[in-house]
C-alpha cells in the first residue's frame, strides 16, 4: 500500500550558486558517505548534478513523507547508489520500502520517492 509520493524538481545552477557562496551548503545537505562520493567526482558538471540531485531526493522525501522539513534533517537520510546505478535511500525514518528514482538534464534533476508500507 502506497503510504506516500513525494516529487521535486531543483536546478542545478541555483544548487552550484549556493554552493559557491556558501561552501558549508555541502556538509549541510551530504553526509560523510554523500561526501566521499562527491569527492570522486571528477568533473564540476557531475558533482553538481550529484548533489542537486540528493538535495533534490531529501526533499521528495519529506514531501512523501507529509512533513516537509519539519523533524527531518538531511542528514537523517543517506542516498546512495547501488553498484547498478540504481539510488536508493537508507534512514530510520520510515520502515516500509522506498522507491526513489533520479533524473536530470544539463539544467535540472527531478527526483521522485514512493513510500509502500505492508498491507496490514
Amino acid at each position: 500500500m502506497i503510504k506516500g509520493l513525494g516529487i521535486d524538481i531543483a536546478e542545478i545552477s541555483r544548487v552550484k550558486q549556493i554552493y559557491g557562496r556558501h561552501p558549508r551548503f555541502l556538509e549541510k545537505i551530504l553526509n560523510t558517505d554523500e561526501i566521499e562520493v562527491f569527492n570522486s567526482l571528477n568533473t564540476e558538471k557531475a558533482k553538481m548534478t550529484y548533489l542537486t540531485g540528493r538535495f533534490s531526493v531529501k526533499e521528495a522525501f519529506t514531501k512523501a513523507m507529509g512533513t516537509g522539513l519539519v523533524g527531518i534533517g538531511f542528514h537523517d537520510l543517506s542516498v546512495l547508489n547501488y553498484p547498478s546505478g540504481q539510488p536508493f535511500i537508507k534512514t530510520e525514518l520510515f520502515k516500509g520500502n522506498i522507491h526513489v528514482s533520479i533524473s536530470d538534464t544539463d539544467e535540472l534533476v527531478i527526483t521522485e520517492v514512493i513510500l509502500e508500507e505492508e498491507e496490514k
